[in-house]
């Protein structure tokens, strides 16, 4: 009993799965930094208009990478990959334009790779250094949840450029 003479409130009964409400704050909580974190886009690039009528797009988070293929307006065909999930990114650079090539560790029997096709030579160059960045970082277990966005990129840019010198 406390000094007042009153009893202390009884303690939350558990839900219909055993969760109390310190768990269910918890797991909310947990839910908000996640979704928070995987809208927060590392990097971004598009094909190049006049070879590709509907342009393209890759897009990187902090948790995948989004390919979509555009048919026509407002129509495409979205790809996500967990960056977890990524064995090897290629780049294939002309003078002007480039390509990327990435494979993952899950195959389908259609295609064993995706590739976006026609970005800007820098464009090309700047993904596939991060996404190998990223992928270091990862294989090491290093933790960059705490990083700022910009900083992250950055960071993950020279890392991946310092693994790009070291394969050639």
């Amino acid at each position: 009993m406390n000094p007042n003479n009153t009893m202390p409130p009884p303690p939350d009964p558990p839900d219909q799965f055993g969760n109390t409400r310190h768990d269910r704050y918890k797991a909310q909580q947990e839910l908000v930094k996640a979704v928070s974190g995987s809208q927060e886009v590392l990097c971004h690039a598009s094909s190049v208009f006049p070879f590709m009528l509907f342009p393209d797009t890759i897009t990187i988070d902090r948790e995948q990478v989004s390919l979509v293929h555009r048919n026509f307006f407002k129509m495409g065909e979205v790809s996500s990959i967990r960056i977890a999930d990524i064995l090897n990114v290629e780049a294939n650079i002309g003078p002007f334009f480039g390509s990327l090539q990435i494979s993952t560790r899950f195959f389908s029997e259609q295609k064993e790779t995706h590739r976006i096709n026609w970005l800007s030579r820098a464009d090309a160059l700047r993904v596939k250094r991060i996404l190998l960045g990223y992928l270091v970082a990862v294989k090491k277990g290093i933790d960059v949840s705490a990083l700022p966005t910009a900083e992250l990129s950055a960071m993950l840019d020279q890392l991946g450029q310092g693994e790009a010198e070291a394969a050639t």
